[in-house]
């Protein structure tokens, strides 16, 4: 009995683990079940034709998500959605509600993946609807944004907004390290970057003084286009 028992100890051994594993890896796969499902829902959050109804759906899927496992992707998607929710709130008072329930949604993002680039850069626009450029907040978020993602081209030319919003509160170091990455986008996305400028005086002095040591022929183009009626 004893030889027998010895045979059947590694099986035994083998069918807990399994087991435990088995355990551990379901609430993993229910929460990336629950985020493929409400993909599609998910692409088209920002388009005008999509209903609150469709939205709230939407929330209650990712939250059911989360239930199982709180990943930094589900999070994310929680504080886009409360950001389309405040585009769409009929008073200012609904929009903040919603910016701050996005600015906690990317907070907690960023706790669980904190090097996300893109979800500092949300952070940052949060911040900038919520009081945060009084407070410091805005320019802390933009400054990992600035760390974790110096050349993400799909963002520079929001990282360069927020910094010319809080400009004063960069140091002259950080002034010239955005001057720098003006000078780097207006070869990649020359367009965005002339309308940005075009926003208002500050914006124009800011980029304008940029793009004074790039070569002649850049700066001339650069300084006819914002110059050209919209």
């Amino acid at each position: 009995m004893r030889l027998l028992s010895k045979r059947r100890l590694p099986a035994i051994i083998g069918l807990l683990a399994g087991t435990g594993l088995l355990v551990l890896a379901i609430p993993h796969t229910m929460a990336a079940m629950l985020l493929a499902l409400a993909t599609q829902q998910y692409t088209y959050l920002a388009n005008p034709n999509t209903t609150d109804a469709t939205i709230d759906d939407l929330y209650e899927t990712t939250m059911d998500a989360i239930d199982w496992v709180p990943t930094s992707t589900a999070w994310t998607r929680i504080g886009y959605i409360e950001m389309e929710r405040a585009k769409r709130a009929t008073t200012p008072e609904r929009a903040t509600q919603h910016y701050l329930l996005a600015d906690n949604a990317f907070t907690t993002a960023l706790t669980i993946s904190p090097m996300d680039t893109y979800t500092w850069v949300r952070l940052t626009f949060t911040r900038l609807r919520t009081g945060g450029a009084a407070d410091g907040s805005a320019v802390a978020s933009l400054r990992m944004s600035l760390l974790t993602g110096p050349y993400e081209r799909n963002i520079a030319v929001n990282q360069i907004s927020y910094a010319m919003t809080l400009w004063s509160q960069l140091t002259p170091a950080e002034q010239e390290d955005i001057r720098g990455k003006i000078r780097w986008i207006d070869t990649l996305e020359h367009r965005d970057l002339v309308n940005l400028a075009k926003r208002n005086l500050e914006t124009i002095r800011i980029t304008v003084e940029a793009m004074s040591t790039t070569q002649e022929k850049q700066f001339s183009r650069f300084i006819l286009d914002i110059n050209k009626p919209d």
